[in-house]
């Protein structure tokens, strides 16, 4: 197996002026390496550009603008991108893939798939960095030496000297540093994951919209359908339920969503566009949901099927103690039980600022918070 690790540089953030390149094989040996400069046959915009950082280059302008153009170097690069038993590396390549479709674009030419490993995620997951680093935190933090920075083979190079520096620390051969860098990154990523979905959980429960819009979509994706006879109501159907259900008692929803999916129903939250509208009634006035989809069969002839809850739960063989034996928005580090404890905060920030003539234990008592005795020995 060999590594490629390439950099690309352009002269505006955009056009590629550079492409500098580093292949070794799994023993660290150089096999090529090449610093290619391009005519970007467009103007260098290095500084000012808004909301952007300045560019730095290794070359004057005019080294640029005397080389060949991207097209007499594309099928050099081509070969390089699809090189057999070969595994591409480097640092926030999505970015050159980019780089490399506006040339590909510019030139007419057509587009090469490949596939990378982005050193600037594996090197993150390693060190459990809150943000992903740059070419020059990674080079500082490994302590790698002899590079010139913004030199693209050099900045290619500098990831293949980090990862020697990895596999050495590690005691692994290159592919097993290549290897124990994926699971960290997949392990990290699974971690800032749960750790995101436990803070969306914390904001659904309170009722916040946009929280409980993105705890669900993701929510839906996890769940694994059962198959269920085609004569169930729901099966094939697009199934909507009342807003205020949802915002009041996201949890227990959540619970019937699942049962609607495996169920062979799909949840869809536009009430003018489903089969079936689960209705819950709270107050006098009519649930917005319910209103939008009366609206739409009486403007489009739709036929939706409006079930009350009680019903909906009968059919579905739910009970209201079903929807409650999971709580789906607890994660590994947020639960009711931390969200009651910022409410007992609240209560005995109010407290404070209350002038009551009765105790703190009564008034805390009288909001339904029992604090455990303690005695001292």
């Amino acid at each position: 197996m060999k590594y490629l690790s390439f950099d690309i540089e352009c002269c505006d953030g955009k056009h590629i002026c550079e492409f500098g390149y580093v292949l070794v094989d799994e023993q660290f040996n150089v096999l090529e390496r090449d610093c290619i400069t391009i005519n970007p046959e467009h103007k260098f915009r290095l500084s000012g550009r808004e909301k952007e950082s300045d560019i730095k280059l290794a070359f004057p302008e005019g080294v640029y603008f005397t080389s060949p153009t991207f097209d007499f170097y594309y099928e050099r690069i081509k070969n390089l991108l699809t090189m057999p038993d070969c595994q591409i590396v480097g640092f926030s390549l999505a970015n050159d893939v980019k780089f490399l479709s506006t040339a590909y674009h510019g030139y007419d030419k057509e587009p090469v798939e490949f596939t990378y490993l982005d050193f600037q995620r594996l090197y993150q997951g390693y060190t459990k960095a809150s943000n992903r680093t740059s070419v020059e935190g990674f080079v500082k933090g490994l302590e790698i030496s002899g590079i010139t920075l913004h030199k693209s083979d050099d900045d290619a190079l500098a990831v293949i000297k980090a990862l020697q520096i990895i596999g050495a620390k590690e005691n692994l051969t290159l592919p097993e540093t290549i290897k124990m860098l994926k699971k960290c990154n997949n392990d990290y990523r699974a971690e800032i994951s749960k750790v995101r979905m436990a803070n969306l959980g914390e904001k659904a429960a309170k009722g916040k919209i946009r929280a409980q819009q993105m705890f669900l979509g993701r929510f839906i994706k996890g769940i694994k359908p059962i198959n269920k006879k085609q004569d169930d109501v729901f099966f094939g159907k697009v199934v909507c339920i009342s807003s205020n259900y949802q915002k009041k008692h996201f949890n227990e929803f959540l619970a019937i969503v699942k049962r609607l999916y495996e169920y062979g129903a799909t949840y869809g939250g536009k009430a003018s566009e489903c089969d079936i509208l689960i209705e819950y009634q709270e107050g006098e006035n009519e649930e917005i949901r319910k209103t939008v989809a009366k609206k739409a069969c009486e403007e489009t002839g739709r036929t939706i099927l409006f079930i009350e809850l009680e019903q909906a739960l009968k059919s579905l063989n739910l009970t209201t103690e079903d929807l409650n034996r999971v709580d789906f928005l607890q994660g590994d580090n947020v639960s009711k039980q931390r969200i009651q404890r910022e409410e007992n905060k609240k209560m005995l920030a109010q407290y404070s600022k209350e002038k009551a003539s009765s105790s703190l234990g009564d008034l805390l008592k009288n909001a339904g918070i029992v604090l455990d005795k303690y005695e001292a020995d």
